[in-house]
């Protein structure tokens, strides 16, 4: 079970990189795609969800390497463990989805990288246990066991 508190801290930076590398071509390609004579990354509409996208990543990244810190200083961190897997998989999935959106129908053409991580991701909410599974770790060392699901 060990083996699964680091590597769930490992997919939650993993899947937080596929988001980050997307986002930055977002912001990138938002401030050259024009609309009414102006930049796309002009528009609040645009500008805001981005920036929001980029606060998400950057509390999930921390969360990840807090865990991997608690590993490294030798203690409990399986909660902390449980949180990077179903927090950062779905805020990575969450920041693609509405970059792949920022980007219009080219966002979505399958020869592009941001539909593919976008699967990716999604495919990375399973495995090592599903969102539902990491609930019930957290809740399990939040409250005693009798008193949790």
């Amino acid at each position: 079970m060990q083996g699964f508190d680091f590597s769930r801290a490992l997919i939650g930076l993993q899947v937080i990189g596929a988001a980050q590398v997307t986002l930055e071509e977002t912001w990138e390609y938002t401030g050259e795609r024009t609309a009414f004579d102006r930049p796309l990354s002009s528009f609040q509409g645009v500008a805001f969800p981005l920036a929001e996208a980029d606060t998400l990543l950057a509390a999930a990244r921390l969360l990840c390497q807090r865990t991997l810190w608690l590993k490294d200083a030798g203690l409990e961190h399986t909660k902390e463990a449980a949180m990077c897997k179903w927090w950062a998989p779905k805020t990575a999935y969450d920041v693609i989805h509405q970059c792949l959106l920022s980007h219009g129908q080219c966002g979505y053409l399958t020869d592009r990288p941001i539909e593919q991580r976008l699967r990716d991701v999604l495919g990375l909410q399973i495995g090592d246990g599903t969102a539902q599974i990491m609930k019930l770790v957290i809740a399990r060392h939040s409250v005693d066991r009798q008193l949790a699901p």
